[in-house]
């Protein structure tokens, strides 16, 4: 096994799998300009390996990624937006299948981190939450076509108006179409779904992945322009900056199923 850090990323390889690890544990592994990077780059260099054949991207046992920092958030478009949609976009243009390990919670920008992963494998513990309304602006980076795609339109849209956290139990209670299984087990199943995929000839699935890219790219993209007017709007208004300085520090903390945005909940 070959280890590379990249900042608060590290990329570990042991053919035919690379896996790419959030290390930011303590800063929630939000999205600051040293993570967004590290991540860019060791999707990049996982992706351009010619003995790896997919790659499991993984978050620290108690929290996958809670998004956006303050200053990201109260940022500039670039910021906000430009810079995000190239980190999610890294996701999809790795060339072979990229697997999310989302053992802790996925806030925010941190879910849709792990629904730009070709598959998604979910804790029956952790909190999973679509919170940007809770902080006073609409969604952005083609959540509000990705999270009705991802898990079912009606769940999908409750999940973006009511901006509350969902346990993994739950969601595959209300019908989420993604594996979820025991805290302890969601690294290995990801792992054992990797060498799964690993098992096709690396044409064969770069073809395969470019596919199903195209359309959920597309998609995305339109459900983005669409996006952009509205989110610019709510996000630089009074009452969205308010809620973002008040609420975004909060510890990631409190009952499974209490709202992102109640003072227990964490970032979008």
């Amino acid at each position: 096994m070959t280890t590379f850090p990249y900042g608060p990323v590290e990329l570990h390889t042991e053919a035919p799998v690379a896996t790419v690890r959030l290390c930011d544990e303590a800063g929630s592994n939000r999205f600051t300009p040293e993570l967004r990077a590290g991540l860019i780059a060791a999707l990049r260099a996982a992706g351009a390996d010619p003995a790896v054949r997919a790659v499991v991207l993984e978050g620290a046992p108690g929290v996958f990624s809670a998004g956006g920092t303050t200053e990201r958030m109260l940022g500039t478009h670039e910021q906000r937006v430009v810079e995000l949609w190239e980190m999610m976009r890294a996701i999809a243009d790795c060339p072979v299948p990229v697997i999310a390990a989302v053992q802790g919670h996925a806030l925010g920008g941190g879910l849709l981190l792990a629904l730009y992963c070709d598959v998604a494998v979910l804790s029956e513990r952790s909190r999973y939450a679509m919170n940007f309304l809770a902080f006073g602006f609409t969604s952005i980076l083609g959540a509000s076509h990705l999270v009705p795609a991802a898990f079912g339109r009606p769940l999908g849209t409750e999940m973006l108006y009511t901006s509350r956290s969902y346990t993994g139990r739950e969601l595959r209670d209300r019908g989420a179409g993604m594996k979820v299984t025991a805290p302890e087990s969601v690294a290995v199943e990801a792992h054992r779904m990797a060498l799964q995929v690993a098992q096709a000839p690396r044409p064969a699935l770069e073809l395969m992945k470019s596919q199903l890219v195209r359309t959920l790219l597309a998609d995305a993209e339109a459900a983005l322009e669409r996006e952009i007017p509205d989110h610019e709007e709510t996000v630089r208004g009074e009452e969205a900056r308010r809620r973002i300085r008040g609420l975004h520090g909060q510890r990631l903390a409190g009952p499974a199923g209490g709202r992102a945005g109640d003072g227990r909940g964490a970032a979008a």
